[in-house]
């Protein structure tokens, strides 16, 4: 297991869309979201597309605050700033759980750019490249 969601991202309950960071790297995050009915933008039918994009994107932002922690420094605010090629397939159901995982290809003066995709076992729900502006205080050696 890996840290905490909510020690990562701004968000708080009920707009934390992710349960846990499951693997890290500096180029590579993984997280998991169980669909509960109750929770936001969950209906009989299951996880609102948009509420997926999000989880991809929370998945993100804690990547990049594990980034900026391994650096030194914290990630003070982020932006999604970009969706390309991004397509939704599938909703996830009550009761599953969404595997999200997502690949750093560039990180420059703040703006990365991810691979991501969002699965339920082997059946894709969503992927694309997702863009991303992350201001950090206090970090050393990032790339420019």
């Amino acid at each position: 297991m890996g840290p905490h969601f909510e020690t990562l991202i701004p968000h708080r309950p009920p707009m934390v869309l992710v349960d846990e960071v499951t693997r890290y790297g500096p180029e590579e995050i993984h997280a998991n979201r169980t669909v509960r009915l109750g929770d936001p933008f969950v209906s009989k039918s299951g996880l609102q597309d948009a509420a997926l994009l999000e989880c991809i994107a929370q998945t993100i932002a804690a990547g990049d605050a594990l980034y900026a922690q391994s650096r030194g420094g914290r990630v003070l605010r982020g932006y999604l700033t970009g969706l390309t090629g991004v397509q939704v397939f599938s909703r996830a159901a009550l009761g599953e759980t969404v595997t999200v995982k997502a690949l750093c290809l560039k990180r420059m003066d703040g703006m990365g750019l991810f691979d991501a995709e969002a699965a339920v076992g082997e059946r894709v729900l969503a992927k694309g490249r997702f863009k991303l502006f992350v201001e950090i205080e206090g970090a050393t050696g990032l790339p420019k």
